[in-house]
């Protein structure tokens, strides 16, 4: 059952995005900012020192997650290590849980254990990679309020995130 569970909640949690034309939705992500412990404002400054020039979320662009199909694909360009070379390594795709319901069982708490979802790796090569993920087919009536996407580097810190930014 929990294998069932967890497959569920990931199946569910990265198709949460609005529908775009073309049967896939992309979301570009944005750099992570770090935390600023306030009250007043603080200096801009990344979470990552590593950078890259676009890390794109896609996902089935439907109203309900196709079975069968992959649920998530990420696409990395431009990624560069600290010093400014390009990044050849793994980066971590960590999908963040929301509220989940799950018809027959209930609505779990937020931060549930069951409503986790282990880490996906992604290989960068010259700064360059993809990844996917097709989850088992959910139960049907699962809900996922919120969550989102994050890419870890190699030291654990945030890279990237969903959100939104202005052309400079």
């Amino acid at each position: 059952m929990l294998r069932t569970v967890l497959a569920a909640v990931a199946a569910v949690l990265v198709t949460s995005h609005a529908a775009l034309a073309g049967g896939t939705n992309r979301v570009y992500l944005v750099p992570a900012l770090k935390e600023c412990p306030g009250p007043a404002t603080c200096p801009r400054e990344f979470e990552s020192a590593y950078t890259f020039d676009a890390i794109v979320l896609r996902n089935p662009a439907a109203k309900y997650s196709p079975a069968g199909k992959p649920q998530l694909a990420v696409d990395f360009a431009g990624v560069r290590d600290p010093g400014g070379a390009p990044f050849t390594g793994t980066l971590k795709v960590k999908v963040l849980s929301g509220r989940v319901s799950i018809p027959g069982f209930g609505t779990l708490p937020d931060g549930s254990p069951l409503a986790q979802v282990a880490p996906i790796d992604a290989t960068v090569k010259n700064g360059k990679g993809k990844v996917s993920y097709t989850a088992p087919q959910a139960p049907g009536g699962l809900i996922t309020n919120g969550g989102g996407v994050e890419i870890l580097d190699p030291d654990g810190k945030t890279l990237a995130v969903t959100g939104s930014q202005t052309k400079p």
